[in-house]
């Protein structure tokens, strides 16, 4: 289903040197009866509050205050609720006030789900140095792998009319977590929500929803700054390739003018109706290709 990114290497499970049990919920669903992308974020958090309890100890946690800068889902496989699943969680790199998490999601030994994400440590508004603490209780979770970088962004991608597609969201307090800001993964599921309303836009607003096999395979997210309640933001998207079956989509979320996330999706173009009939989505989505600006 999934493709691996150039940045991102699959570790076997016996690589990772935590493992944590992991029961699927009919909460994590999508309307195609898997496990949704945002689930797979949220599960990603989960795995990091733990490790960083354990390794970090609780009363160090508690006052420490670590963002989220970035976060990476690719799934690799079909996740169901049935059955339940091991993540994995190792360190692939520790700087002066961030570090990175790799993560493998296992049905038994396949691994259905990769992902990786950055953490900072903030003082003050600003990155600080980790402590020594921390780092010695990072190191002994290092495994071998590429260290997640953010990549290099075209300065076009922080203009807010380079996306041709335009979707207002509203803050809910319900999205807050215990930063007082929205939460990283409400904010990834504003993205998911962004590319169902552009399927649903070349697809005439089908009652149900968006075909099932629209949603991505890939999704990789970038905080750029906090994002409040009350407030609303625009979230855009545009395409930026279509090939013979994958569609490569970027979503801006924009405060007024000013950029404050920023991902990138994967996903396929020709999927399957209710009737088992091959549908191709890639004429209908060239109008939505991000412009010059």
């Amino acid at each position: 289903m999934g493709r691996v990114t150039s940045t991102q290497a699959l570790l076997p499970l016996s690589s990772y040197p935590v493992l944590l049990e992991h029961d699927a919920r009919y909460g994590d669903l999508d309307p195609s009866r898997r496990i949704g992308r945002d689930a797979l974020v949220r599960w990603f958090e989960d795995a990091r509050v733990t490790v960083e309890r354990t390794r970090f100890g609780a009363g160090l946690t508690g006052r420490m205050r670590l963002l989220l800068a970035s976060v990476r889902v690719d799934v690799l496989a079909p996740l169901r609720v049935t059955g339940s699943y091991r993540i994995g969680v190792g360190v692939t790199h520790i700087g002066t006030s961030s570090f990175a998490y790799s993560y493998g999601v296992f049905a038994d030994d396949e691994c259905v789900a990769a992902g990786e994400s950055v953490s900072v440590h903030a003082s003050d508004g600003r990155p600080a140095p980790l402590p020594a603490s921390v780092r010695a209780a990072l190191e002994e979770l290092r495994v071998d792998g590429p260290a997640t970088r953010r990549p290099e962004l075209e300065p076009s991608r922080r203009v807010r009319e380079a996306y041709p597609f335009r979707l207002d969201v509203r803050t809910r307090f319900g999205d807050l977590d215990t930063n007082r800001h929205v939460n990283n993964v409400s904010l990834a599921g504003w993205y998911l929500d962004g590319l169902a309303e552009l399927h649903l836009d070349v697809l005439g607003y089908p009652t149900g929803g968006p075909l099932d096999g629209l949603a991505p395979s890939s999704l990789s997210v970038q905080y750029l700054d906090e994002v409040h309640y009350p407030g609303i933001y625009q979230l855009r998207v545009g395409v930026q390739e279509l090939d013979d079956t994958t569609a490569r989509y970027a979503c801006g979320l924009f405060d007024g003018p000013r950029c404050i996330g920023l991902a990138d999706a994967v996903g396929a173009h020709r999927v399957l109706d209710e009737n088992g009939v091959v549908g191709d989505l890639g004429a209908l989505l060239e109008p939505f290709r991000m412009r010059e600006v």
